[in-house]
């Protein structure tokens, strides 16, 4: 049975207009329906956000910092299917609020190149900086594809790994899984600003947090906009395929 609460179009409490998915007045935090309901519902989809964030948290800090496991091939690709099924099985317990996600209704050819464009010039942007900051800071050079040249198409499965699985992954879990949970309980801007945060912190870099919030921030801007997460998931790959492709052109193995 499809779980659909009442949303009014403006705050009882003070007549702020709202919009369609608002479950939370963003002016005095007021919830829109009753009581009983919004009660229901706050426990609900809380704890699906801190269970699901939680088990995402756990498995990156064993990979992160448990020596056994290590940042290893073999480890990343452990880690990276372990946290897809997961998100499909709790999109799948939230199926009513993921379904329109992914659906495509408006659907334009130059939003699409114009998104890409600005993937690709934001990873340009990013790769040089962090690369610049890791010479200049750290005096270290770190490069992704060092994981995957020992394969049989290590260029293949670096885009594989880092670009094409984690577009769909990552989306489907923050804003998709994540974001559809939080807009449950509260406002639509402070549920954009809260998925951000847990998906810059899931990546456990202090370096890569102040690009990865501002891009989390965008992607869930767009989410919202959009109303589907296809566009995210384009924008996603684009922006780490652009990384790949750079690093490889940087060690001469294309060009």
């Amino acid at each position: 049975m499809s779980e659909t609460l009442p949303i009014s179009e403006t705050c009882t409490a003070c007549g702020s207009r709202m919009e369609p998915e608002d479950m939370v007045c963003h002016q005095c935090g007021s919830p829109t329906v009753p009581a009983e309901e919004w009660e229901g519902a706050y426990e609900k989809y809380r704890t699906l956000v801190v269970v699901f964030f939680s088990i995402n948290l756990f498995v990156c800090l064993i990979f992160n910092f448990w020596p056994l496991a290590g940042e290893t091939l073999t480890g990343l690709v452990v880690v990276d299917s372990f946290l897809f099924i997961c998100a499909i099985i709790f999109a799948w317990v939230i199926r009513d609020q993921m379904k329109p996600l992914l659906e495509w209704k408006k659907f334009a050819w130059w939003k699409l190149a114009l998104l890409v464009a600005v993937a690709i010039f934001s990873a340009i942007v990013v790769n040089y900086g962090v690369k610049w900051i890791n010479r200049s800071v750290f005096d270290r050079e770190l490069y992704y594809y060092s994981s995957f040249r020992h394969l049989p198409f290590p260029r293949f499965t670096m885009i594989m790994l880092i670009a094409f699985i984690p577009a769909f992954s990552e989306e489907l879990a923050y804003r998709g899984v994540i974001q559809a949970g939080l807009l449950k309980i509260m406002h639509s801007r402070q549920a954009v600003v809260m998925t951000a945060l847990m998906f810059a912190i899931i990546h456990m870099s202090i370096i890569s947090f102040f690009w990865l919030l501002p891009f989390a921030l965008f992607l869930g801007y767009l989410r919202q906009r959009e109303k589907t997460i296809w566009y995210g998931i384009v924008v996603h790959f684009c922006f780490n395929a652009t990384t790949c492709l750079l690093e490889l052109y940087e060690l001469g193995l294309i060009g």
